[in-house]
């Protein structure tokens, strides 16, 4: 979550599918030296950065907390939200809508404000309103040289692309007004046409915000508030820079996935060479190979041939000798006696 330490209970989040994405600092200055003015240095000391991971035509939304550590200490807080450099959307949360959440100066239980997408009026009906939904289209990027005349028009397109900024004010006491028909509908559009590579500059730029179908019936609910405290005089600023995976990645944000080291060939031991044998180990070869010639060529009556036989029965001292059976006198039998 994006928060700042010197105003606790104030959370921001980007998310899709209902969950807070992912968060990494944005510890870069892309935009030069802070000007040394009373403002810029004010608002400086107030901001806080995150990179988060867009994916192509996930629907997304702001998440606002005030958690019960946050001391409320206004009548109101009025959150701007610019997407890509446009104002989308204004949500103004008072302490008079949330009398059970909200007492004197103490959040007794946590407040969420949920930006899904912006309100468009419905042509020629004023009295009703649809929700058209933010989400990530996007840029097509190419190196086709025919595109390089645009390159000054395609960095003017993706100037401001690429950022969400959500600025905290302390406001007044709110006072119920009526949208007229002559309100513009926000422009947020996808980038459209190609982008030349060149046109980046190495910002890795992969996503724009662009809007959904006007399909969801909204209802009608506009407050007017001042800023007590001046437009140059915010009490916080959230900014998001959203980036492909692969973008986060070529930007050093996350850590690149490691290439597989190649696995090791086992080291082949050198040839045998006779002549590098000094004397002494040429002669014990020489016998070596004299020998193993002998024994190649001994015949099976060689003395040296061992062969295994049975023990004979004078090997075996007698004792294990077979035994003469003893018979008797014949003795004779008479088949026909009855």
């Amino acid at each position: 979550m994006a928060i700042l330490d010197s105003i606790p209970g104030l959370e921001v989040f980007v998310c899709v599918d209902d969950e807070p994405l992912q968060e990494y600092d944005d510890d870069g200055d892309d935009e030069g030296e802070v000007e040394h003015t009373q403002f810029a240095e004010y608002q400086a000391a107030r901001t806080v950065g995150k990179f988060v991971e867009s994916v192509s035509d996930k629907e997304f939304s702001i998440r606002i907390n005030l958690e019960t550590s946050y001391v409320m200490d206004c009548a109101s807080l009025l959150f701007p939200i610019h997407i890509d450099g446009k104002r989308c959307w204004e949500p103004v949360l008072a302490k008079s809508y949330y009398a059970q959440s909200i007492q004197g100066s103490r959040v007794l239980s946590r407040v969420t404000i949920n930006a899904r997408g912006v309100r468009a009026v419905a042509p020629g009906i004023e009295e009703r309103e649809f929700l058209q939904k933010f989400k990530f289209s996007k840029i097509d990027v190419t190196m086709d040289d025919d595109k390089l005349a645009n390159v000054r028009e395609d960095m003017k397109r993706i100037q401001d692309v690429g950022e969400i900024i959500v600025k905290v004010y302390k406001g007044g006491e709110t006072k119920d007004v009526t949208r007229t028909t002559t309100a513009r509908n926000v422009d947020l559009r996808s980038v459209g046409d190609k982008v030349h590579e060149k046109a980046l500059k190495g910002d890795a730029k992969s996503h724009s915000a662009s809007l959904g179908p006007a399909t969801e019936p909204v209802k009608k609910s506009y407050v007017e508030c001042q800023k007590v405290d001046g437009v140059d005089n915010p009490i916080a600023i959230f900014k998001f820079k959203y980036r492909s995976r692969d973008a986060l990645k070529s930007l050093l944000i996350i850590e690149r996935t490691p290439s597989p080291e190649p696995a090791e060939v086992p080291a082949t031991e050198p040839a045998l060479s006779l002549g590098n044998l000094n004397s002494a180990q040429k002669t014990r070869l020489e016998q070596f190979l004299r020998e193993l010639a002998n024994d190649g060529g001994a015949g099976k009556n060689s003395p040296n041939r061992t062969i295994k036989r049975e023990h004979d029965e004078e090997d075996r001292g007698g004792e294990g000798s077979r035994k003469k059976r003893k018979f008797g006198p014949p003795v004779t039998i008479d088949l026909t006696d009855d």
